[in-house]
């Protein structure tokens, strides 16, 4: 297949071309900086664009037939809420604009959203496709947004799916990073009192990985929720890469919610100022107070015939791996 992607220097971008690319697959990646791009492979074909510039200069360097396209491009984390809705929403508006004037062919288009475009499910209650939506974070509603646009434009001709990761662990992801980091340290700062027995659902990037191509051999009109079968605790998650970085003493420190929402107010006005790369920002704050992450992947496994392979203590283990290889702890 002729694919294009977005986002291909990203954490779940990265994993994805390499994996079209050992199946065979002609990958165009659309990406800000190509000199940021590591991987290199005859079949790779890099295209500089910025999905967010309303000029679309891109649009004249992507190929003139394409077979399918996966849009993993977007932001996760920022001060500004205008930020999110620039990127993650106005940034699919425009690429899925310059597809539909530039194809008139039927196209696979293959949308990786996010748990957080759903909301926080209630306790023990998995999110299943068919529940209501109710985002709770900016980042949330963007890409809600993002879908509703998607599945509002789309031609006749068009199949789109939707992948809708929880947590994503795995080899490259700095987010989670932050968490090996404090299980280094020895202290555990938690955002409000009850964060320990808060659950998650979680996804390894390799199963995550598997639920896109399996999409795209199986184009089909549906929502999926790529997520392992288990529930896990953030205590459980903690115990897990304590365990792997063999750190014997560990410390939890929670905080009052009011405090951690006021150190978020207090790093966004920092960051006005100063800016600095600390993920704990007032809309991160909406996705933290919850009690419950957790969505249901029978869908996924019924239709896309998944069985999900990585559990939480191997995809520990192979993150803390490539931590270890890139000198990053």
């Amino acid at each position: 297949m002729i694919i294009l992607v977005t986002g291909a220097n990203g954490f779940v971008g990265s994993h994805l071309c390499e994996r079209l690319l050992q199946d065979g697959h002609e990958v165009f990646a659309l990406v800000r900086t190509p000199a940021k791009v590591k991987l290199q492979h005859p079949h790779l074909h890099l295209i500089q664009g910025d999905l967010s510039d309303s000029t679309k200069a891109w649009q004249s360097k992507i190929p003139d037939t394409i077979d399918s396209v996966i849009h993993t491009a977007g932001l996760v984390h920022s001060f500004r809420k205008s930020n999110f809705f620039e990127v993650n929403t106005l940034g699919t508006k425009y690429l899925v604009d310059v597809l539909i004037e530039k194809y008139n062919s039927p196209l696979s288009f293959i949308l990786i959203s996010s748990l957080a475009a759903a909301g926080p499910s209630k306790k023990e209650i998995k999110k299943v496709s068919s529940d209501l939506d109710l985002p709770v974070s900016d980042y949330g509603l963007s890409k809600k947004d993002a879908e509703i646009y998607l599945l509002k434009t789309k031609p006749i001709n068009w199949t789109v799916t939707i992948i809708r990761p929880p947590m994503v662990i795995g080899p490259r992801d700095t987010a989670v990073l932050d968490i090996f980091k404090m299980v280094r340290d020895g202290i555990i700062i938690l955002p409000d009192l009850n964060s320990r027995k808060k659950e998650y659902s979680f996804v390894c990037v390799f199963d995550l990985i598997e639920t896109i191509t399996l999409a795209l051999s199986h184009p089909q009109n549906a929502t999926f929720y790529s997520a392992h079968d288990s529930i896990i605790t953030f205590e459980e998650l903690i115990f897990t890469i304590q365990k792997e970085m063999n750190k014997k003493n560990i410390m939890f420190l929670p905080l009052p919610s009011l405090i951690t929402k006021i150190a978020a107010q207090f790093l966004s006005l920092a960051n006005t100022i100063h800016p600095h790369q600390l993920r704990l920002t007032p809309d991160k704050i909406k996705e933290l107070m919850p009690f419950s992450w957790t969505c249901d992947n029978s869908l996924t496994k019924d239709l896309l015939k998944q069985s999900f392979e990585y559990p939480l203590a191997r995809t520990i283990e192979l993150t803390y791996e490539d931590y270890k290889k890139n000198s990053l702890l």
